[in-house]
């Protein structure tokens, strides 16, 4: 068969990744919850007729692997006799695809005269899914206490939203008036892209539009091989802390042969009875992250790009968990040291080849679960994910510093809620979010500091929390002699005179009245008063090189800028006293 034409290709393909862009930016502005609207913590697919992937999540990526694991359960569940025009699917099952079960995703295919020509995919983090606990549930033992389970479920059926499913799925959440508009945001975004996508088929012919998806796959696996081939032959071995109820042991080999990558996780230990247990598609999803983001992030995203990647972990592992393990932390902790993993044993290999300059140091990856819950200052009850707590540090990188204050590896296009917005829907007052000196791994290149956080509750007499958080102990790694970032803190002052000091001004949370506890990784519920204050500080980000080999005037600027203390400048640096004279 002749090749396309290369200039329809073009056009196709950019018109497919626009279309999903398009997708996403409807469901934000359809949505509610400060999840989708104010950090777009959310993923949206296309897919061709055969379930392949031509559009990997432009949103957050994690989620383009994620969506094609739940497209194919719902394939499996269903097959084509029972998957109609105008049909949807509901899912969240980790083993289906999930990253956690609080990540609800809705796929539908796409026909066009009767047969189905593309798929769509839109997934978002849901505030609740009715678990033991609002939100995250670090103290379940079984993903039974976690929240409802859908395996795929018809949730449109022939363009009607289906109420039964719709109304059971409200009854059992604890913030209906966000999670129903977020889910029919979702069902929006399918939408807008179904119609958009079948405009392509008629515009194009369907034959020719699925001719340009075996080229635009093709193309992505034979690019994807060839910038393999740049890495050294070999093997690449890396290991990996998570510290919450006890310290876990991950390791991870990279075997680099032929063109091909393959990630092999055993000698990682066995899965834990809390929370911190990822579901093996979890665990593929966020190695093809950092393979796309890190490796090749020129290329573009499909599922030729992870043809020749493989991701193997031991069944019953903390990366490869078993039912009834519990894995709502899997998204945020699991999942996170994966992509670790697979930066430090990319690195290795980087390092090595003309790829070196991509090399970098561990990035952030502590995660702080703080869920507060109770009557707001509205009178209505609420729960909310405290989205400022994943401002970690950004790896150090071969030639640059770490990316301030960013999110997780490989969470592009990501962000963090509006601090007004946040105090006007919830019952909080920031008195302080902004960068944590000091929190960036030393290096020649230093890792990029990470955000500090105090609040207090506002308008409320007090309100129920709840509080789980990962690496305090076990900080990110520092590259090539570079220094690890600061690990993960949560701390609490009460009955303080922070209500006295406000009149005059915001303190600082050192200076105020009160004695500092410093709370534990695994915590039972307790209640914040109008006069305690909470802080927290995420993990910063993994130096590279020595501290020694640090240009003396980027040390200045970073004493400057705040940054780096006057301290660490001398302490770590080696820069004379004092260290603000040029």
């Amino acid at each position: 068969m002749d090749r396309i034409d290369p200039i329809t290709l073009e056009i196709v393909q950019n018109r497919l990744v626009q279309v999903g862009r398009e997708a996403g930016i409807a469901m934000v502005r359809a949505a509610a919850s400060l999840v989708v609207v104010g950090a777009k913590d959310l993923g949206f697919n296309i897919a061709d007729h055969l379930g392949r992937t031509v559009v990997y999540s432009i949103w957050m990526p994690r989620h383009g692997t994620t969506l094609a694991y739940m497209l194919r359960s719902c394939l499996d569940r269903f097959g084509e006799k029972g998957i109609n025009p105008g049909d949807m699917f509901l899912v969240n099952n980790p083993h289906d695809g999930a990253l956690h079960v609080l990540d609800l995703a809705v796929i539908s295919p796409v026909h066009y005269e009767g047969e189905i020509v593309a798929w769509t995919g839109c997934a978002t983090h849901h505030l609740d899914v009715r678990g033991m606990r609002p939100g995250f549930t670090p103290d379940a033992t079984d993903w039974y206490q976690e929240g409802i389970i859908f395996r795929p479920i018809k949730l449109v059926e022939g363009g009607k939203l289906r109420d039964d499913i719709f109304d059971f799925f409200l009854d059992n959440v604890r913030v209906p008036r966000y999670q129903g508009l977020d889910l029919k945001a979702q069902i929006a975004a399918n939408n807008v892209a179904r119609d958009k996508l079948a405009g392509i088929a008629g515009r194009y012919g369907v034959e020719t539009l699925k001719r340009c998806y075996d080229e635009i796959i093709d193309f992505s696996e034979v690019k994807a091989r060839e910038r393999i081939r740049q890495l050294p032959p070999g093997e690449y071995e890396a290991t990996e802390l998570l510290d919450y109820d006890r310290v876990y042991r991950l390791k991870c080999r990279l075997t680099v042969e032929d063109g091909t990558i393959a990630f092999d996780f055993a000698g990682t230990d066995r899965q834990a009875g809390s929370f911190v247990n990822s579901a093996m598609p979890c665990t593929v999803a966020n190695v093809h992250n950092i393979v796309t983001c890190l490796l090749m992030p020129d290329i573009p995203a499909n599922e030729g790009c992870f043809r020749p990647v493989s991701v193997t972990a031991p069944p019953g592992t903390v990366l490869s968990c078993q039912p009834p393990a519990p894995c709502s932390g899997a998204s945020t902790i699991g999942g996170w040291k994966a992509q670790i993993l697979a930066i430090k044993a990319l690195s290795l290999a980087m390092e090595k080849s003309r790829l070196s300059w991509r090399a970098n140091a561990s990035w952030g990856s502590g995660w702080v679960g703080l869920t507060p819950y109770g009557p707001d200052q509205y009178g209505r009850q609420f729960t909310m994910t405290f989205m400022s707590s994943v401002m970690q540090g950004g790896g150090a990188r071969a030639n640059k510093d770490g990316f301030d204050v960013a999110n997780i590896a490989g969470s592009t296009n990501t962000s963090v809620p509006n601090v007004e917005d946040t105090e006007c829907r919830y019952p909080f007052l920031f008195l302080k979010r902004g960068i944590s000196p000091d929190s960036g791994g030393p290096g020649k290149f230093r890792g990029g500091v990470s955000a500090e956080i105090a609040v207090k509750i506002h308008h409320v007499p007090s309100t129920e929390m709840f509080l789980g958080y990962a690496g305090r102990d076990a900080g990110a790694d520092g590259f090539a002699g570079g220094w690890p970032g600061a690990g993960t803190m949560v701390s609490l002052k009460r009955q303080t005179d922070v209500n006295e000091r406000l009149k005059t001004g915001i303190p600082e949370f050192a200076d105020l009245k009160g004695e500092r506890q410093d709370l534990p990784q695994k915590n039972r519920p307790f209640v914040l008063g109008p006069d305690d204050v909470l802080y927290m500080r995420c993990q910063g980000g993994g130096g590279f090189g020595h501290p020694l080999e640090r240009d003396r005037q980027a040390v200045l600027h970073d004493v400057t800028e705040g940054y780096v203390s006057a301290e660490s400048a001398r302490r770590d640096y080696g820069l004379p006293s004092p260290p603000l004279e040029n």
